[in-house]
């Protein structure tokens, strides 16, 4: 009996042990979570008011945006990688500025260079921003403490879309507004079986191949938003990852206002539900 008493005190002794570290280390983990968020919250603070307080004095021609803009030339004086601003859901929404290196480097390093694993947003190496290319493409991390692309999961919202139906991407070479036509949900493991490989198409080399992939985008997005687009149009994709599934990506895909195209048009879409998007299999196999 003392054996037995003894063997199930060291028990308790090391469950309580267990339990204590578990505690402890969920505690730091989240005391860490919030840091964070506190970090990467000040930081989108810092480098709006850079921005903001470079105001535009209109006294450059258009030939030359940057100059036009001292905001964008604020920003690449601490960054040479640069290459412009993003504006997502209006004045209280979110916004950041936007570089260009590798399409690894800003995964792992800020604005500022250092390393952090909220990254930056960042443009796709093989775009082209001077002049814009037929398809801009951007990526960013999905944080849990709502860092960074963690914002575009509102596009999912046929509501949210309805408010927020225009995206602003200026870069260093010319100013752009863009309408949202599609969001949806793509694989990006090829054991997954998806074949929509929407991150690969930054140029279009016929007009067939625009075709398909602007039939595919509608095929497969979540809402109908009411904007039309042709081959014609210029394009910008923002990526992020999502997490039912290794590998998910949320895309939301919109297109260059036109010339003469006033913003005031696209008020009030009728943006609604998809009702049956196309998938990925992965998504189908878990979900039905």
């Amino acid at each position: 009996m003392y054996l037995l008493r003894r063997l199930l005190r060291t028990c308790l002794s090391c469950l309580m042990a267990v339990s204590v570290t578990l505690s402890c280390f969920f505690c730091c983990n989240a005391v860490y979570v919030r840091a964070q968020a506190r970090h990467i919250s000040r930081q989108q603070q810092e480098l709006d008011r850079i921005y903001h307080e470079a105001q535009p004095d209109g006294s450059s021609g258009p030939e030359d945006f940057a100059a036009l803009d001292p905001r964008l030339a604020a920003l690449a004086a601490i960054n040479p990688d640069l290459v412009g601003w993003l504006e997502l859901g209006g004045e209280e929404g979110f916004s950041a500025p936007v570089v260009q290196r590798d399409n690894d480097y800003y995964l792992r390093h800020d604005f500022y260079g250092r390393e952090d694993r909220h990254g930056a947003v960042f443009l796709d190496y093989r775009c082209e921003t001077d002049p814009n290319g037929d398809s801009l493409i951007l990526y960013g991390h999905n944080m849990n403490d709502g860092a960074w692309f963690n914002y575009l999961v509102n596009y999912q919202d046929p509501a949210f879309v309805a408010e927020h139906p225009l995206i602003t991407f200026d870069t260093l070479s010319e100013a752009g507004q863009y309408a949202v036509i599609g969001v949806f949900v793509a694989a990006t493991l090829p054991q997954h079986g998806d074949d929509f490989d929407y991150h690969n198409r930054v140029a279009f080399q016929v007009i067939e191949e625009k075709e398909d992939y602007l039939a595919r985008v509608a095929r497969r997005s979540l809402i109908t938003t009411g904007v039309d687009v042709t081959v014609r149009d210029k394009l910008l994709t923002l990526s992020t990852c999502l997490y039912d599934f290794a590998g998910e990506r949320l895309v939301v895909v919109a297109r260059r206002l036109r010339e003469g195209e006033s913003p005031a048009a696209f008020a009030s879409l009728p943006v609604a539900r998809a009702a049956n998007p196309e998938m990925p299999a992965i998504w189908q196999q878990l979900y039905g």
